[in-house]
């Protein structure tokens, strides 16, 4: 039988009573998280398993999806990434407890306490929002510089006075787009 994530959770007792967690947070509730988010609307489903597995390692698998609002980085327009993602921790006492685990488990270090329960959600989207998150390549145009002038090209730049002046850097992006003009600097060097 499934339940309702619980405020606090001990992962031992969890363990020895085959406890099934399954619902929905609301990501507005996931402090850690939020900053990371574009917008905090939406929730996130999870699926928790807590139980022994045939080595007699006490584990927590889960499941989380969920779509995120992440700022792209390429174009600064809104991304919703859609995120699915399976777990299976391990209760631990300690580092060489952690060492000695099959590599298909991630150690949880227990000490006793209580945990927040949504911790185990939490922890788990947040490993999966990308470090320099951005849509496909192809799909989202980088924004303009704000130097640029309106209807202008990449080769003219707005001064103060409002006059058009060639931009310092048009040049890179001739080397950039004709090769032949770099093989020819780097021959007459």
């Amino acid at each position: 039988m499934s339940e309702a994530l619980p405020e606090l959770l001990d992962p031992r007792r969890a363990v020895a009573l085959n406890a099934r967690f399954k619902g929905q947070l609301p990501l507005a509730r996931l402090s850690r998280l939020r900053p990371l988010l574009e917008s905090c609307q939406g929730s996130v489903a999870y699926w928790l398993d807590c139980g022994v597995d045939s080595q007699g390692q006490a584990i927590i698998s889960g499941r989380v999806e969920a779509t995120l609002a992440l700022r792209c980085q390429r174009c600064s327009g809104e991304l919703a990434l859609p995120v699915a993602s399976e777990y299976r921790l391990a209760l631990v006492e300690g580092i060489d407890e952690s060492a000695a685990l099959p590599d298909a488990y991630d150690p949880l270090l227990i000490d006793g306490r209580l945990m927040r329960a949504s911790d185990l959600v939490e922890d788990e989207l947040i490993l999966c929002v990308p470090p320099i998150p951005r849509h496909a390549q192809g799909s989202c145009q980088p924004s303009r510089p704000e130097c640029l002038v309106p209807g202008g090209t990449s080769n003219e730049i707005a001064s103060t006075d409002g006059a058009k002046r060639p931009n310092p850097f048009a040049e890179l992006l001739n080397l950039k787009i004709d090769p032949e003009v770099t093989r020819k600097r780097d021959d007459n060097e």
